[in-house]
């Protein structure tokens, strides 16, 4: 019998959207992930957006290797 692979895509989506939900539950009041965001708009509007926008596009396979920041991180850490 093949033996399953724990470090799947799949898994790693299972425990980040786990991970948030508990979060969430979790959190203080006035900490959601959202209302974070809300205040980096505000204290860094124009990063913030590029940090979302660059995750979004990295997810959607519409960056070049060469501009995708997270590829370029793998490729520095050796992975």
């Amino acid at each position: 019998m093949e033996r399953r692979n724990l470090l799947s895509a799949k898994n790693g989506w299972l425990a980040i959207g786990a991970g948030v939900l508990a979060y969430e539950i979790l959190c203080p009041e006035g900490e959601l992930l959202s209302e974070g965001v809300d205040r980096a708009l505000e204290r860094h509007p124009t990063l913030t957006r590029l940090a979302i926008g660059a995750t979004a596009l990295h997810l959607l396979n519409m960056l070049p290797e060469q501009y995708d920041p997270f590829h370029r991180l793998s490729k520095v850490i050796g992975k």
